[in-house]
């Protein structure tokens, strides 16, 4: 009689996440999250926001790059990466499709300085692998390409 294993599922766990925002006064209110500094933000002046204020534009560009950065750098531990600096920007085109405002492309720029026993290629890899991995990246129907600047000393 031939006997049968039972096949192992891998269980992943599920995560939330929780914000709050309030308004203040025209278009301006403040972001909370418990444990975390507030923030104020606002639509951006373009949208008849307030200047200077962080908007939900910057900020979904800005966890895009973040996200990339946090999942190199988490990659990068695991294999040993001797990294010296990593800085980088970010740019997202919001543009109107079907009647619709949508960001349609991001494009996150990082420089990476690493130490000399690694290659560019070793680190353009991590940095595909990153980019393939990030969750934020994967959870949007926005295009998102990364463009590294990888610098051996």
């Amino acid at each position: 009689m031939e006997q049968t294993t039972p096949q192992q599922v891998k269980k992943f766990k599920t995560f939330t996440y929780q914000t709050s925002v309030e308004w203040k006064s025209h278009r301006q209110g403040f972001l909370q999250s418990e444990g975390k500094p507030q923030i104020d933000v606002s639509s951006p002046p373009e949208f008849k926001g307030i200047a200077g204020v962080w908007t939900p534009e910057d900020l979904f560009v800005a966890a895009v790059e973040i996200c990339q950065m946090s999942t190199f750098l988490s990659f990068g531990s695991r294999k040993g990466l001797p990294l010296r600096s990593y800085k980088s920007s970010a740019v997202g085109t919001l543009e109107n499709v079907d009647g619709k405002y949508r960001f349609t492309i991001v494009v996150v720029k990082p420089t990476i300085i690493v130490e000399n026993s690694w290659t560019k290629e070793q680190v353009d890899e991590l940095v595909r692998t990153a980019h393939d991995n990030c969750l934020i990246g994967n959870s949007v129907s926005t295009k998102v390409i990364v463009e590294p600047n990888i610098i051996i000393e």
